[in-house]
């Protein structure tokens, strides 16, 4: 995952506009300062993201009810990493047909850990609303802007 540095020096812009003034002057402890703060903040808040995963992981792993050599432990795993995927990248990742994925498929939605979804005219997809979650979580404590 890579740290958004970049982020950390949006949350706050007029200290980021300050330290860039100073550093036009000359003086580049400012900005050194300010990359380094974003730096750590960045860093700070993937730690947290990865061990909010890991706690769903680990959560998942208790309600899920398939056997253990069904292809639904290793999407389990996929998801984790990709928190939304359609059944030919779960068929392409798992190396198995397409149509060998929709049980395990399903097996995750029945546990309740995945929603399957079919929106703006696309072929179906599964999410983890716990893993978005937790990423637009992760961008708000980045200090992710919206569009306005």
């Amino acid at each position: 995952m890579a740290v958004p540095v970049s982020a950390g020096l949006l949350a706050d812009i007029d200290g980021y506009c300050a330290a860039l003034t100073a550093y036009r002057a000359g003086d580049v402890s400012p900005i050194v300062r300010a990359f380094a703060n974003a730096a750590l903040r960045a860093v700070s808040n993937t730690r947290q993201l990865v061990e909010e995963i890991e706690t769903m992981v680990e959560s998942w792993n208790h309600k899920l009810m398939a056997r253990k050599s069904s292809n639904a432990w290793r999407i389990l795993d996929l998801t984790a990493q990709r928190p939304v995927i359609d059944s030919a990248t779960a068929a392409l990742e798992l190396g198995v047909k397409q149509p060998n994925v929709y049980p395990p498929l399903k097996a995750l939605v029945d546990a309740g850990i995945l929603s399957s979804k079919a929106e703006h005219n696309l072929r179906p997809f599964w999410r983890s609303d716990e893993i978005l979650g937790a990423t637009d979580q992760f961008a708000k404590r980045a200090g992710h802007r919206q569009k306005s």
